[in-house]
């Protein structure tokens, strides 16, 4: 049995669903696989006894508590808790449907977020508890109840509702409203990603560090006349970060001992990524991008529009040159092709395929973020084998950034009409546009910045049109690359970003004692080389040592605590060392 459970309140999700309800919580799966996280499913009325924090995901009859907890538990509660007020010393009121928290200076939060994070979820009215975080009315929205030798965390934030909004925003059916500012008039008569956006152009931005504010409207023109206010956080990710956090203290509260997956190899703290649009696909704008690419030493997902294409000899450098192959739906009505639908994007795809001599496309980024609905998009990406998206970002100055508040690579959640599953489609968001051109210079940083905060993939796009007309566009394109690289952040194309993750989620963790300190086991689908498996275990030694396995170890600060990190190539099929504190 997993040091961790979650209730699996079945009942409750078939209620909603009858009901035509979203299940929000059924999103805590995704949240935890991305971490690899082993936790176990278990009944409302019964939960083992040798289970050391219990997560109620969503409000249901949950009997028998106040003992488990009394004798040492530790459980954390999302949303109302409902029959579980007293024991968590709080109840529910007024719901808010959108607002900002901020979390109070607790050692629950040991790595916070530099703003208050957009939210939607409940007030808690506070009888017997310590707030933790609160709404911007200064309201409790987290409280933190000490019950014998055990604990009772509650969110009033819907964490599961709220990723998932801020991550995937509402259904795209009209143009969104502008920026007041004038920096993202995003009313333009086309459908497209950031239409549908929950963030705030308002409470969600900030200047770039040590550009001044805008002292007057702003006149959205090419290039910036000064640089805007940009989507600086990626907020979807803190709120994963801080749920993460509230596990392992709580962990660390009742003695267990909790394994999780690193992101990324051993080492690295966070990855870049380049993509390119071969808009106008004009073979002189080509040519100049692969060899800025080239000088910029960076293999890119080529994102090839139709109609057209360039000529197979220039096609055939692509491939040559390292870089990956991926589509560029175009849903923009300038072609007898390139209108929404599933039949046009099966078409488009062969296109592809056939200009390319690439079989297998993998990736795509939908031209000019095209989008319409919230979620139709990616059943047709996983008919075709599509398994990563990059579509989700900007496509004016003032909505830069972190638009759907993440950097981590993700798999969406269907509607309610396909039982809130998980779609089998990655999505890679998309930050910045043709730097010292689309996005002003300054907002480099600060998106560099970003993704090392939570440890995701920074992801700039150029387009051929700008490397080939523009020197500081290409001079950008260039700096960035050397930037990224001084950082530690290797330049992955989305095809390595789709095959590691999509590896290192076949992993299954668990841990257990050991005489010598504690044995850690990986069931993995496939190889995963240079991993790296950090253990939340009760007091972390200075010099962890690998005693059987290959493999090495150290102690590292991740989200400001304290990990032993276990560096090892995982193998397909059964993995275990015995790690000694």
């Amino acid at each position: 049995m997993p040091a961790i459970a979650v209730v699996d309140n079945r009942v409750a999700t078939e209620r909603a669903h009858q009901a035509g309800q979203d299940a929000w919580w059924v999103y805590l799966d995704e949240i935890l696989g991305q971490l690899r996280l082993p936790y176990a499913a278990v009944a409302p009325d019964d939960i083992p006894d040798d289970v050391s924090v219990l997560v109620v995901a969503t409000p249901g009859p949950t009997a028998g508590l106040e003992d488990w907890v009394r004798a040492g538990g530790a459980l954390i509660i999302v949303g109302d808790p409902g029959p579980l007020s007293t024991l968590a010393g709080v109840s529910a009121y007024a719901a808010v449907p959108d607002g900002h928290v901020t979390r109070v200076d607790e050692s629950v939060w040991s790595y916070r977020s530099p703003r208050a994070l957009h939210a939607i979820g409940g007030r808690l009215s506070v009888a017997d508890a310590e707030v933790i975080a609160r709404w911007n009315d200064d309201a409790a929205a987290a409280t933190l109840r000490r019950v014998g030798a055990g604990v009772v965390l509650t969110y009033g934030v819907d964490l599961w509702q709220t990723i998932v909004r801020i991550q995937q925003g509402y259904a795209v059916t009209a143009d969104g409203l502008p920026a007041p500012d004038g920096t993202a008039p995003i009313d333009d008569g086309i459908l497209k990603c950031e239409d549908g956006m929950a963030l705030s152009f308002e409470h969600d931005r900030a200047m770039p560090p040590g550009e001044p504010e805008l002292a007057n409207r702003f006149v959205h023109t090419y290039p910036p006349p000064s640089a805007v206010p940009i989507f600086d956080q990626p907020q979807a990710d803190w709120w994963c970060a801080l749920f993460a956090q509230s596990l392992w203290w709580c962990a660390s509260q009742t003695g267990a001992a909790v394994p999780w997956l690193w992101y990324w190899p051993s080492g690295v703290d966070a990855v870049a990524h380049m993509s390119h649009d071969s808009d106008g696909n004009v073979e002189e704008e080509g040519q100049s991008a692969l060899d800025a690419f080239a000088e910029a030493d960076v293999k890119v997902t080529w994102c090839h529009v139709f109609p057209g294409g360039y000529s197979p000899d220039l096609h055939e450098q692509i491939t040559a040159a390292g870089h990956e192959n991926a589509l560029h739906y175009n849903a923009m009505g300038d072609a007898d092709l390139a209108v929404w639908g599933w039949p046009q994007l099966r078409a488009q795809y062969a296109w592809a395929q056939a200009v390319t001599g690439t079989e297998r496309l993998v990736s795509n980024k939908n031209h000019y973020t095209r989008w319409e609905g919230w979620t139709e998009f990616y059943p047709w990406c996983e008919r075709l084998g599509i398994q990563i998206d990059e579509s989700r970002g900007p496509s004016k100055q003032g909505d830069v950034g972190f638009t759907f508040g993440a950097a981590h690579l993700t798999f969406p959640m269907a509607p309610v009409a396909e039982g809130n599953r998980l779609y089998d489609v990655l999505n890679l968001p998309l930050h910045t546009q043709d730097l010292a051109w689309a996005g002003h210079a300054a907002v480099r940083d600060v998106i560099l910045d970003g993704a090392q905060a939570v440890h995701g993939v920074a992801h700039f796009l150029f387009h051929g049109p700008h490397l080939h007309f523009r020197p500081p566009t290409r001079r950008a394109c260039i700096e960035l690359a050397a930037e990224a690289r001084r950082r530690g952040m290797p330049w992955w194309t989305a095809g390595r970003l789709n095959s590691w993750e999509r590896s290192r989620r076949g992993v299954t963790l668990s841990v257990e004692a050991h005489p010598d300190g504690f044995a850690v086991r990986a069931q993995a689908a496939e190889a995963v080389p240079e991993a790296a498996v950090l253990l939340a275990v009760p007091d972390v030694g200075p010099d962890p040592v690998v005693k059987e396995g290959e493999g090495s170890a150290r102690t590292v600060d991740r989200f400001g605590r304290a990990f032993v990190e276990l560096t090892a190539d995982i193998v397909a099929g059964d993995n275990r060392w015995v790690i000694t504190p």
